[in-house]
C-alpha cells in the first residue's frame, strides 16, 4: 500500500521490528524473538484524521513509536512531509505534535510554566492557545503534580495543540477525559482538520474513531489487515438486519445458517430474526422472497462490531 504524493504526510512502507533474538544449537534454543511489526504499510493524507486501531499486543505501540524514531527498525521505511523519520527527526519535530499514551509531564511546574517552556522549542500560537484555555477548564496556575488525572490530560493536550502542529499525533488523546471535556477535544480535532491540518490518532475508544476519523487502519498480531474508509467500512462490511415474519411459516434456522453471507443469526419470540450480514445483502434477499416478511429494518454495524468480527476471523 504505498503512494507517493505531494499530499501525503505520514508514509510507512513494509516497516519491520522484532524484539530480541533467537539462537538454536542442536535442539536447544536459547533468547526469544518477538516480532512488534511485519511488513507495515499505509499512509495518511493531509487533512484527514487517520484512526489507529488494534489492542495491547497488536503491534500499535511499535507502530508509533517506530515513526516517531524512537525505535530502530530492521526493515522498510517511513517519512514524514517527504522527510526520513530517522535522518531528518529535528527537521520534523518542528512540524509535529504529539500526546503520548503514557503521558508524562513535570510535576513541579505548574501549567503555564510548561507550556511558556515549550514555547522555547515551538512557538506557541497565542491566539490558538486563548482558545484551547476557554474551551479546557483545567486550572493552569497550579502545579502539575496537584493535578488530577483528566486535569493532567488536558495539560497534555493543550501542550501538544498550542503551536498548531501540521501534523498531530495523539495516542489516547481523551484518555481519563469526562464526556464533556472529550467532546469538546473532539470538536477542537474536526476544526484543526477543517484548517488543513493532519492528524494520526491511535484509541482504545472506537466510538471515539468512528465519531472523528476518516478512515482507519486495523492491526493484529504485528500486521496491517485492514485500511480503508470508516463509511465504506461500515456499508460493505456489515449489516444488522431486523426481520419480522406476518405468519407461521418463515425460514428454517437452517436455511439462514445455510446463507454465505450470514455471519450470526439469533431469534427473537416466534416471528422474528437477528441477523449479521456480511457485505452483500441480495443473496438474503433472494430467501426472503418466499415469504411474508411485515417489517425488516437494516442498520449499518458500528465500528466496534466490525472491528470485533475482523478480530474473531468471522470477516476476512
Amino acid at each position: 500500500m504505498i503512494k507517493i504524493s505531494t499530499d501525503i504526510i505520514l508514509q510507512v512502507s513494509n516497516l519491520t521490528k522484532i524484539y530480541g533474538s533467537e539462537l538454536t544449537f542442536g535442539r536447544l534454543k536459547f533468547g526469544r524473538k518477538v516480532v512488534g511489526a511485519e511488513d507495515v504499510s499505509f499512509f495518511v493524507e493531509k487533512g484527514e484524521i487517520f484512526g489507529f486501531l488494534g489492542p495491547n499486543g497488536a503491534g500499535k505501540t511499535t507502530t508509533m513509536r517506530s515513526i516517531l524514531g524512537y525505535l530502530k527498525i530492521q526493515g522498510g521505511n517511513i517519512t514524514i512531509f517527504g522527510l526520513d523519520h530517522q535522518k531528518d527527526s529535528i527537521e520534523i519535530r518542528k512540524k509535529i505534535g504529539y500526546v503520548p499514551g503514557d503521558l508524562s509531564l513535570y510535576e513541579d511546574f505548574t501549567g503555564e510554566e510548561l507550556i511558556r517552556y515549550l514555547d522555547k522549542f515551538r512557538p506557541v500560537d497565542d491566539n490558538f492557545l486563548k482558545q484551547l484555555k476557554s474551551t479546557f477548564k483545567v486550572d493552569l496556575t497550579q502545579k502539575i503534580g496537584n493535578l488530577s488525572t483528566g486535569n493532567r490530560q488536558q495539560v497534555g493536550l493543550i501542550s501538544a495543540l498550542a503551536p498548531k502542529p501540521d501534523f498531530l499525533i495523539l495516542d489516547e488523546p481523551t484518555s481519563g477525559l469526562d464526556p464533556l471535556m472529550t467532546a469538546k477535544a473532539h470538536k477542537i480535532f474536526k476544526e484543526l482538520k477543517k484548517e488543513g491540518k493532519t492528524i494520526f490518532l491511535s484509541s482504545h475508544d472506537l466510538a471515539e474513531v468512528q465519531a472523528v476519523c476518516d478512515r482507519v487502519g486495523i492491526i493484529k498480531d504485528g500486521k496491517m489487515i485492514l485500511v480503508e474508509r470508516i463509511e465504506d467500512l461500515k456499508q460493505k462490511s456489515l449489516q444488522n438486519v431486523k426481520i419480522k415474519f406476518s405468519s407461521k411459516r418463515m425460514p428454517e434456522e437452517a436455511e439462514f445458517n445455510g446463507l454465505s453471507s450470514i455471519i450470526k443469526m439469533e431469534k427473537i419470540g416466534e416471528k422474528t430474526f437477528h441477523l449479521t450480514v456480511k457485505e452483500d445483502i441480495n443473496e438474503l434477499l433472494r430467501l426472503l422472497t418466499n415469504y411474508n416478511v411485515k417489517r425488516m429494518t437494516v442498520n449499518d454495524a458500528s465500528l466496534e462490531d466490525i472491528f470485533l468480527k475482523f478480530y474473531e476471523g468471522e470477516v476476512k
